[in-house]
């Protein structure tokens, strides 16, 4: 699979002596690495591009997280720090890649790590409670206050 990476993004006001007339409540973009208007480069380097689009968020730990992916440059608009990578050769169900991590150094994509325990399972297992046993519990009381309510 090759990935092809196009740059992290970010919102930015209007360029000057912008070629083309817009209304005034018009989003802008620039790549974080040269300052490329994000129409401008849309229009001119992707508009035959036959790719997979793969929009990423940069995660906690310094991870990319896949956010979107689409066949369809024109629908997407990179900004607050995403980066833009084309995936060429992409699996064919390309949305089961969705929150899953990009790998930039295997160049391929992997599941996210499991999230973290939430509060009430950490205190469950301190405890020691079984969480069937108390999942149990909690539909019984349901059941009863639904028949007496």
């Amino acid at each position: 699979m090759k990935i092809i990476d196009h740059g992290e993004w970010i919102a930015c006001p209007k360029p000057e002596n912008y070629p083309v007339k817009l209304p005034p409540n018009i989003l802008f973009s620039k790549r974080v690495s040269d300052g490329v208007d994000w129409y401008i480069f849309q229009r001119r380097e992707l508009h035959d591009a036959k790719g997979l689009f793969v929009i990423t968020v940069p995660t906690e730990d310094g991870g990319l997280s896949v956010a979107t992916t689409t066949h369809d440059v024109t629908a997407l608009f990179p900004t607050g720090k995403m980066r833009l990578f084309e995936v060429l050769d992409a699996p064919e169900d390309h949305e089961k890649l969705r929150m899953q991590r990009l790998d930039l150094k295997k160049k391929k994509f992997v599941p996210a790590p499991p999230p973290a325990p939430s509060m009430i399972e950490v205190l469950m297992e301190e405890l020691g409670l079984d969480p069937k046993q108390m999942q149990a519990k909690l539909d019984a009381a349901r059941k009863n206050r639904s028949q007496h309510g």
